[in-house]
């Protein structure tokens, strides 16, 4: 028992390092721009593939490598299997395990326990894969075009939806007349505002909740945790102005699930927030784990891993468990109350992260607006007494454009912002 809970504790840590810090897009030169091999394959129903069959009455194919005992490849499932279903109609879809031992058997009964109705089989002896420059890690994705051109490939596992359906959008439609490689997933240009915290960090609001920390002396491992005393952990998070929410994720491994930042927001508090279950006392291993950090740049060093659990006694097994390898538990520190903002703080940056100087906006309530500008900094400071303000953008810089209809409403309480608009 103690080996298994000490195994399963320091697994959950693999997963999430391996996560953090193994997830930049790829461009494979090699086959970029250039016809796809033809192939076919069978599908684990019996159903044949080939792709230039396929590209006759579809505008584009979506292949994707994976494994059956490939945590990433099963947090990516529910999300290509959203595309499927929304693009099925346009687009042709097949997942290829490379494990040899992943036979149609096995495939179909993967599917069935993860509710996916994707095309899934297996690709023989590795051969699609490794004609892609001898292969690599998984899962991996290529999208083909309709003139069976390789024009997007992708290492580790998307993030979301979104991120599959602007890849696919990007290649689809009538005015997609030629061949055009996607060197990364596009951004999102939608205008939208993002709460602003002092520094990364992951709040957890239960009432009777507490802080704790296991150390060792003998290594530099500190694990970071929190009693929630509930079923449920109320998650509070912030990422400071340097952060894009859009590269920002929150890790959970229970599930496992990636969720984008921006998919937490809860406009009315102005806040990141998650409900996140928790395992009972009589699981096998009772923690929870998230890890909020940088997707895009996992070489952020900002890695921030919070253990999360359930109640006292799942404490003291845990704590039964670490001390037998060395680790004691010590109270953690009272997290400071947060610094009182002064006023309220946007900053104006547009889909790049750039500042964008000169952007006109009103503060306005129901009696009277304030109009501002963003400074060269694409800063814009309001010290008004806090009310609830709607904040009315006006004007972009020449090459800058922003949503007619975004609305920004301010809690009575002064804070930060960050506001994103679109460089044309």
């Amino acid at each position: 028992m103690k080996k298994t809970l000490l195994k399963g504790i320091l697994l959950i840590a693999l997963i999430a390092a391996l996560l953090c810090v193994s997830t930049a897009f790829a461009e494979d030169a090699s086959i970029l721009g250039r016809p796809f091999p033809d192939f076919t394959a069978e599908d684990a129903d019996g159903n044949a593939f080939t792709l230039s069959e396929t590209l006759k009455d579809h505008e584009a194919a979506v292949i994707n490598f994976w494994a059956t005992w490939c945590p990433p490849c099963r947090i990516e499932f529910p999300f290509l299997n959203e595309a499927y279903q929304v693009y099925g109609d346009r687009v042709a879809f097949l997942c290829l395990s490379i494990e040899q031992a992943d036979t149609a058997e096995v495939i179909r009964a993967f599917r069935e326990e993860h509710g996916l109705s994707l095309p899934m089989g297996r690709d023989e002896n590795y051969a699609l894969y490794l004609s892609m420059n001898g292969g690599g890690s998984i899962p991996v994705t290529v999208v083909v075009d309709r003139f069976g051109n390789a024009v997007f490939t992708h290492e580790m596992c998307f993030r979301s939806y979104r991120e599959i359906a602007s890849v696919l959008d990007a290649v689809l439609g009538e005015d997609y007349t030629e061949s055009a490689v996607l060197d990364e997933i596009p951004l999102p240009v939608k205008t939208a505002a993002f709460p602003v915290g002092a520094q990364r960090a992951v709040h957890v609001e239960n009432e009777h909740a507490r802080r704790v920390f296991f150390r060792s002396e003998t290594d530099a491992f500190r694990l970071e945790a929190w009693v929630v005393n509930d079923r449920t952990a109320y998650l509070r998070i912030e990422a400071p102005a340097a952060d894009d929410p859009y590269s920002m994720v929150l890790y959970d491994s229970l599930r496992p699930y990636i969720h984008e930042l921006p998919t937490l927001l809860d406009p009315e508090r102005g806040a990141y927030v998650l409900d996140l279950s928790l395992p009972g006392a009589d699981a096998e291993l009772p923690v929870a784990n998230v890890c909020l950090y940088d997707f895009l740049h996992p070489e952020s060093p900002d890695v921030l891993d919070v253990y999360l659990i359930p109640d006292e006694s799942c404490l003291e097994t845990l704590c039964t468990v670490l001390q037998s390898y060395g680790y004691e538990m010590t109270e953690g520190e009272a997290e400071a109350p947060a610094e009182e903002a002064a006023a309220y703080v946007l900053h104006v940056t547009d889909q790049y992260g750039a500042p964008v100087p000169g952007l006109m906006l009103n503060f306005c309530t129901d009696t009277a607006c304030v109009l501002l500008k963003s400074d060269e900094n694409g800063l814009i400071i309001f010290e008004g007494a806090p009310d609830t303000y709607h904040v009315q953008l006006l004007k972009a810089p020449e090459g800058y454009s922003f949503d007619p209809g975004f609305e920004l409403y301010t809690p009575k309480a002064y804070g930060e912002w960050l506001l994103r608009v679109r460089k044309d």
